[in-house]
C-alpha cells in the first residue's frame, strides 16, 4: 500500500523499468485491465502501450524480455494481457482523471458523456464571464460595483490560466489582493455555472477528480477497477495532480511513481518539482536507475561531474537527486567545449561563436551526418546566429521548434483578413491595406484612415483596392469559414497573384499548417474562428510547424526534452536568466499579491528563485541528449560569465580552464573576431528551368459531385453534409410543402383518399410543425394536388406506356459529375416526355434550363432518347415546354463545350 517513488536519471532506461514492472504485475496475478499506465504525454502513452505490447509478445514467443524469465506455468496470464493490451489503461494523466470521473458520474454530478474542451476554448469562455460581470456590475446596486473595474482583466486572466497551482486562491495582506481575489470567485462561479455537468477543461477535470475523495463510492469504484497504477514522468505534474495522487494513495490505491527531479523544466505549464519531492518524502524510496544506456563514456564522467558538483551547491537539484550513474556502452565518445572572450556587444559574441559551431558541426560531418545532428538553445533568440553561421558554412538545417506560429506576420495577415470580410473597420482595416492583399504604402494608408469616411476614401482613390476589398467582403460573407480561408490562400485576386505567392517557402509551410488545422475541426461560423485564432496568437508556447527535409536539427532544450541524437550541441551557453514580468505574484497555499501590496516583493523573489534553480535543471536536460558526442558553446564577455557559462565556470568546465585537444575530450576558448558576410553558395550552371514551372493548376469551378439545381442560386455551393453534432436541418414551410407534393406525385395518391390524406401528415417533415400549421401545409398542398390532378388527362397524357417517377441520375461532365432526380419522365406511345414540377408562386423558366439540360443530356446519352422538356407549376395549372436550343444553350454556358 502507499507510494513508491524511483528517480531515473536521463538515458537509464525509465521506459523499460516500467516494462519490466508491467510484466511482473501480470506473472503475479494481475490482469493487465486492472493496471492504470499513467504518463505526461499522449504521444509517452502511446510508446509505452506499443513496448509494453513487444514485451508480451517476447515473453510468450521467447520465454523472456531483457532481464524478466518467465514462468512457463503461467503463459495463460500472458495470453490473456494480449487480448487485454487495446483495451488497458495506458493513457495520460487527464486522460487518467477523465476515465475515473466517467467511472461514477452520476455520483459526482456529471453526465458520463460529458465533453472535454482545450485551454483556450475555457480562456475564451471565462473572459466572456468575466466581460459579462463588467457590464452588470455598472449598475450601482450589483454587490460587486466599484470592485469590478477594468484595470482588473489581465490579473483576472492570469489567476485563471495559474488555476493548476492552486485547489482555491486566497489573498494576501492588502486591500487590492482582496478585491481581486472576490471578483475572480465570482467570474470563476459563473463559469462553472456555465460549463454545468456535461464541459470539462483540463483543469476542471483536476478539480472534479480531487473532489472525488469526498464521495466514498466514487473512491470504491476506482480502486475496485484498478490494483495498482504507474506514474511515469512524476515530476511534470502540478499540484492539483499531485493532490489528486495523494488522494488515490490515501485511499489505498497501490502506487509506483518514476521521475527525475533533474530534468522538472515545465513550470511554465505549472509543473512543480516539490509534488515528486513530497512524495519521496512521504513514500516509500526504490533504488534509483543506476545504470544510463544512452551515454558514450566520456559523456558518463561528464554528466556525473556536472550533476555532483551542481548539487553540492544545490543549484537546482539536491545530492540525493543527483545518484551516480554508470555506462554499459563500449564507446568512449567525444567532449567538445568552446568558449568565446571579448569586449565587443554580446551579439557579436554570439555571431562569432554560431560560426565556431558551424565549423566545428562541419568538421564532425565526416564522423556523425548531419541528420543526425541536433543543437539546442536555450531561447529561441539564439536561433538567427546559428541559422546565419549554418548558411555560411553551406550546412543544410531543419527549424524543428519556431516561436509563436499564431502571431506569425502571414498568420496574422489572413486573420485581418477574414476580420475585414466580417468588419472592415478599425485596426484590422489598417493591417489589411498594408498587407499583400491592399499593399498600400504608409502615406496612401493615412490619408485613408484619417479621412471622415476611409471606405468611402478608399473607394474613390483607389478603386482597385476597393474592388479587391469588396471580394474579400462577399466571399466571408457569403461562405463558410473554412472555403472563406482557402478563397483568401488561393485564389488568384491580387493583381492576378495568390496570397502565397507574396510567401517564402516558411511561411507558404505555416498558411499550409493553418488550413490543415482549419479543415480539422471547421468551426461552424466565422467569430468562433477568429475569437480560436485571437486566443491562440496568446499562447507563446505555440510554435512554427516543423520544417520539411533532412539536415542539424534547431530547437530549443523544452522542445528536445525526451529525445536524443548521436551528436548534440548547446550553443549561446552565456546568456542570461531573464524573468518573465507577471501582473501579480503567487506564494505557497495560493495566495495573491498585486504590485504595492505587502507580500509583491517577496513572492517576486520567491519566483525568480525557482525559476533559477530550473535553469539549471534545464542545463543538465540539454547536456544529456547526446549519445555519442557533445558539443558546448558560450560566450564571455569581459571576462564575465553570466547564465549558463557561469555554472560551467563552478563545476570547472568554464573558459579558464587548461586547453585539450584529446581524441575524447577538446576544450578552447577563442579571442573574437569580426565575421565575414555570408559567402554566395558557388553554381558552376545554372539549372534548366522546367516548361511545367510556370504552370498554374486553375481549381475547377464546380465540386467533384454537385446538384444542377444549385446553380439556381446565386452561390454555388457542394451539396451540403449532415453535420453529426447539430443533426438534421430544420424545414421550413416552403420546403415542406414541395417535399409533400413531389413525394405524393411520385406515389400517386391522390389527396381526396382518407389513406393517402394520412400517409402525407405522418411524414418526417412535418414533424417540427405544430398541429394548426400541420393543417395549414396540407390545405396548401391540397390545392396544389387538386390542380396536378386536373392536368391529368388533358395537358399532361395519362394513362402512359412507360412511367419513371422520382427517376435519379448522374452525368460526367468535365470533372464534375452531375448529380440530381427527375421528377417525371414517361413514354406515350412513341414520344418521351421529362417533366419537372414547381411549387413556385413565379413563373421563371430560365432559372431550371441548366437543370432541366443536364436531365435531358443524361436520358439521351443513356436511353439514346430525346425527350420533350416540360416545367409544370402547379400553383398556375400551366405546362411550360422548354425548347431544345434553350436547353443546348444553358449547358454550353456552364460546361464551356
Amino acid at each position: 500500500m502507499g507510494m513508491r517513488v524511483r528517480v531515473a536519471s536521463a538515458g537509464t532506461g525509465k521506459t523499460a523499468s516500467l516494462v519490466l514492472r508491467y510484466l511482473e504485475l501480470i506473472a503475479s496475478g494481475t490482469p493487465l485491465r486492472r493496471i492504470a499506465g499513467v504518463t505526461f504525454t499522449r504521444k509517452a502513452a502511446d510508446e509505452l502501450r506499443v513496448r509494453v505490447g513487444r514485451a508480451v509478445e517476447d515473453v510468450l514467443e521467447q520465454g523472456q524480455h531483457l532481464g524478466f524469465v518467465a514462468d512457463p506455468a503461467g503463459r495463460a496470464r500472458f495470453e490473456e494481457a494480449r487480448l487485454e493490451l487495446g483495451g488497458a489503461t495506458l493513457t495520460t494523466i487527464h486522460g487518467f482523471m477523465a476515465q475515473a470521473l466517467r467511472l461514477s458520474a452520476p455520483l459526482l454530478g456529471l453526465d458520463p458523456d460529458f465533453s472535454l474542451m482545450s485551454d483556450w476554448e475555457a480562456k475564451a469562455l471565462f473572459e466572456e464571464e468575466w466581460q459579462s460581470l463588467l457590464y452588470l456590475a455598472a449598475d450601482p446596486e450589483h454587490p460587486l460595483h466599484g470592485l469590478a473595474t477594468p484595470e482588473l482583466g489581465e490579473a483576472l486572466l492570469f489567476l485563471f490560466d495559474k488555476r493548476s497551482l492552486a485547489g482555491a486562491f486566497e489573498p494576501a495582506p492588502g486591500e487590492a489582493n482582496e478585491r481581486l481575489v472576490k471578483v475572480y470567485q465570482a467570474v470563476f462561479a459563473a463559469y462553472e455555472r456555465r460549463l454545468g455537468s456535461n464541459l470539462l477543461s483540463p483543469s476542471e477535470i483536476e478539480r472534479r477528480a480531487i473532489g472525488m475523495a469526498g464521495n466514498r463510492r466514487a473512491v470504491e469504484r476506482l480502486l475496485e477497477r484498478y490494483r495498482v497504477m504507474l506514474v511515469d514522468e512524476f515530476q511534470d505534474v502540478n499540484p492539483l495532480q499531485g493532490e489528486f495522487f495523494s488522494v488515490l494513495r490515501d485511499a489505498g490505491m497501490p502506487m509506483e511513481v518514476v521521475g527525475d527531479p533533474k530534468q522538472s523544466i515545465y513550470a511554465f505549464r505549472d509543473a512543480d518539482v516539490e509534488v515528486f519531492r513530497r512524495a519521496r518524502r512521504e513514500g516509500l524510496e526504490l533504488e534509483p536507475l543506476s545504470t544510463t544506456y544512452r551515454h558514450a563514456g566520456v559523456l558518463v564522467r561528464f554528466l556525473n561531474r556536472l550533476t555532483a558538483e551542481l548539487a553540492r551547491r544545490g543549484l537546482g537539484f539536491g545530492p540525493e537527486e543527483a545518484p551516480s550513474v554508470a555506462g554499459v556502452r563500449g564507446e568512449v565518445g567525444k567532449l567538445e567545449l568552446h568558449w568565446v572572450e571579448g569586449d565587443v556587444p554580446m551579439d557579436e559574441l554570439r555571431r562569432f561563436e554560431a560560426q565556431v559551431l558551424a565549423e566545428r558541426l562541419r568538421a564532425l560531418s565526416s564522423r556523425v551526418p548531419l541528420s543526425q545532428m541536433a543543437v539546442l538553445a536555450r531561447s529561441r533568440a539564439s536561433f538567427p546566429f546559428l541559422e546565419e553561421a549554418l548558411q555560411r558554412e553551406g550546412l543544410a538545417y531543419v527549424l524543428l521548434q519556431g516561436r509563436g506560429y499564431y502571431e506569425r506576420q502571414e498568420i496574422r495577415d489572413l486573420y485581418h483578413a477574414l476580420r475585414v470580410g466580417f468588419d472592415p473597420s478599425g485596426l484590422s482595416l489598417a493591417a489589411w491595406l498594408r498587407s499583400p492583399f491592399g499593399q498600400m504604402g504608409l502615406a496612401d494608408l493615412e490619408r485613408v484612415l484619417t479621412s471622415e469616411a476611409p471606405l468611402s476614401t478608399l473607394e474613390l482613390a483607389f478603386p482597385e483596392v476597393w474592388e479587391r476589398l469588396e471580394r474579400v467582403r462577399r466571399r466571408v460573407r457569403q461562405s463558410a469559414p473554412l472555403e472563406a480561408l482557402k478563397f483568401l490562400v488561393r485564389e488568384p485576386f491580387i493583381g492576378g497573384k495568390s496570397y502565397l505567392d507574396f510567401l517564402d517557402p516558411r511561411a507558404r509551410e505555416n498558411v499550409d499548417a493553418l488550413l490543415f488545422e482549419v479543415a480539422r475541426r471547421p468551426p461552424r461560423d466565422l467569430e468562433v474562428l477568429l475569437e480560436r485564432l485571437q486566443m491562440l496568437s496568446r499562447q507563446a508556447e505555440a510554435g512554427d510547424v516543423p520544417q520539411s527535409g533532412e539536415g542539424i536539427q534547431l530547437l530549443t532544450v523544452h522542445a528536445a526534452k525526451g529525445l536524443e541524437w548521436p551528436l548534440a550541441a548547446v550553443f549561446d551557453l552565456g546568456r542570461m536568466n531573464s524573468r518573465r514580468a507577471q501582473p501579480l505574484y503567487l506564494g505557497e497555499g495560493g495566495r495573491v499579491a498585486l504590485p504595492d501590496t505587502p507580500c509583491f516583493e517577496a513572492f517576486r523573489e520567491q519566483a525568480g528563485a525557482r525559476e533559477e534553480e530550473e535553469s539549471y535543471r534545464l542545463l543538465y536536460v540539454a547536456a544529456s541528449r547526446a549519445r555519442d558526442v557533445l558539443v558546448m558553446t558560450g560566450s564571455v564577455k569581459e571576462g564575465k560569465a553570466t547564465g549558463w557559462a557561469q555554472a560551467m565556470v563552478e563545476v570547472g568546465f568554464g573558459p579558464d580552464a587548461p586547453a585539450y585537444q584529446r581524441p575524447d575530450y577538446f576544450h578552447q576558448t577563442w579571442r573574437y573576431r569580426p565575421v565575414a558576410e555570408v559567402r554566395p553558395l558557388s553554381v558552376t550552371a545554372p539549372p534548366e528551368i522546367p516548361e511545367w514551372l510556370e504552370a498554374r493548376f486553375h481549381p475547377n469551378p464546380y465540386p467533384p459531385l454537385y446538384s444542377p439545381s444549385a446553380l439556381k442560386k446565386e452561390e454555388a455551393a457542394p451539396l451540403p453534409l449532415p453535420d453529426l453534432e447539430e443533426g438534421e436541418e430544420i424545414p421550413g414551410r416552403a420546403r415542406a410543402v414541395g417535399t409533400l407534393v413531389h413525394y405524393a406525385i411520385g406515389q400517386n395518391w391522390r389527396f381526396s383518399d382518407p389513406n393517402h390524406y394520412r400517409n402525407l401528415e405522418a411524414q418526417e417533415v412535418m414533424f417540427p410543425f405544430d398541429p394548426d400549421e400541420r393543417r395549414a401545409i396540407l390545405q396548401e398542398v391540397g390545392e396544389l394536388l387538386g390542380r396536378y390532378e386536373a392536368l391529368l388527362g388533358e395537358g399532361l397524357p395519362w394513362p402512359r406506356d412507360e412511367d419513371y417517377p422520382e427517376f435519379p441520375m448522374a452525368l460526367p461532365l468535365g470533372d464534375t459529375v452531375w448529380q440530381g432526380v427527375i421528377d417525371r419522365l414517361y413514354r406515350v406511345g412513341e414520344r418521351w416526355f421529362l417533366e419537372d414540377y414547381k411549387t413556385d408562386r413565379e413563373i421563371e423558366p430560365s432559372r431550371y434550363h441548366f437543370q432541366l439540360a443536364v436531365y435531358r443530356e443524361a436520358i439521351r446519352q443513356a436511353w439514346k432518347v430525346d425527350p420533350e422538356v416540360r416545367l409544370v407549376y402547379l400553383r398556375f395549372g400551366e405546362i411550360v415546354p422548354v425548347g431544345r436550343g434553350e436547353l443546348e444553350a444553358a449547358l454550353r454556358e456552364v460546361d464551356g463545350r
